[in-house]
């Protein structure tokens, strides 16, 4: 499997995103560069005659998803490509990579991303109540959609840090970076983008860095604070910009961690919003066909 693994590394969009971070590296010191986080497309825990390749798949997909999280808590550098698979030989990556593709860990931090990443795969205009809202809360329904759904997983700091990533470092590095992280957007040309960060400092360092500071207009962008079906509003918003002539949905989420938030906060946070996306227009279909 191992040499499938670096196949799916090392070609299409994976090899575009090689390039850049070579480049990306050594714009930092070089006492630094070994906290490097390269990321990208998450390959797949899948034999080579599976006939899945996490390029062609992503290619394919009419739902490009892109999560942007903040940092990688480990203080080392790593490919977090390999989240699925490990490292070949390296027992503890082995077993981190079994737990991740059950969705197991205290903190629910990749089961929250697999049900936000269920819910935007197979949300439509028909299917947006409960019986969507079920599946995204069955186990085995987001296991496999983790699994099986291709999707983009990247680091908005891309130096790893230790437990905690400061509003004021991530700012820092988004300032820092905010070019590179564009061209990284650029290469993967994703249409839905999750910027995993309540405070919002990835989502508004996209806004400024990827989209040129650019605000949509109002019919276009909601930002509301979330109210349950008999009208309570409840203590926290959603935001969700849709950018018309890339063809692109930019949405702030929480950070995915349990810690101090329930589980259907951190889902409707970002799926409330796609149903109101859906309400207005009706399909995907505008998203998929951006304006030339």
């Amino acid at each position: 499997m191992e040499q499938y693994i670096e196949k799916q590394l090392n070609e299409g969009y994976n090899a575009e995103l090689n390039k850049l971070f070579e480049e990306w590296i050594m714009s930092y010191e070089e006492d630094k560069r070994h906290l490097f986080c390269q990321d990208g497309l998450v390959v797949k825990y899948k034999e080579e005659n599976s006939g899945y390749n996490i390029n062609e798949k992503w290619h394919e997909a009419q739902r490009k998803i892109m999560f942007i999280v903040k940092d990688c808590p480990d203080e080392w550098g790593y490919d977090t490509r390999r989240l699925l698979v490990g490292y070949e030989g390296h027992e503890t990556s082995q077993k981190n990579a079994e737990k991740t593709r059950n969705l197991k860990g205290r903190t629910h931090f990749f089961k929250n991303i697999a049900r936000i990443l269920y819910g935007l795969q197979y949300m439509t205009e028909d299917n947006k109540g409960k019986e969507l809202n079920d599946q995204a809360h069955n186990d085995a329904s987001i296991i496999q959609a983790f699994n099986d759904i291709p999707f983009s997983y990247v680091e908005a700091k891309k130096l790893a840090g230790s437990k905690r990533c400061s509003s004021a470092d991530l700012s820092a590095a988004l300032m820092r970076d905010g070019a590179f992280l564009a061209r990284e957007i650029d290469i993967l040309r994703p249409n839905i983008i999750v910027c995993c960060d309540q405070n919002g400092d990835i989502f508004n360092g996209v806004v400024q860095h990827y989209f040129q500071g650019q605000i949509p207009g109002e019919d276009a962008k909601w930002d509301y604070i979330y109210e349950t079906v008999d009208g309570n509003k409840c203590n926290f918003g959603c935001k969700l910009y849709y950018y018309k002539e890339k063809g692109v949905l930019l949405f702030q989420s929480y950070h995915p961690s349990l810690l101090g938030k329930e589980e259907w906060a951190i889902y409707e946070k970002v799926i409330s919003p796609f149903r109101q996306f859906f309400a207005r227009y009706k399909t995907f279909d505008v998203i998929a066909k951006p304006i030339q």
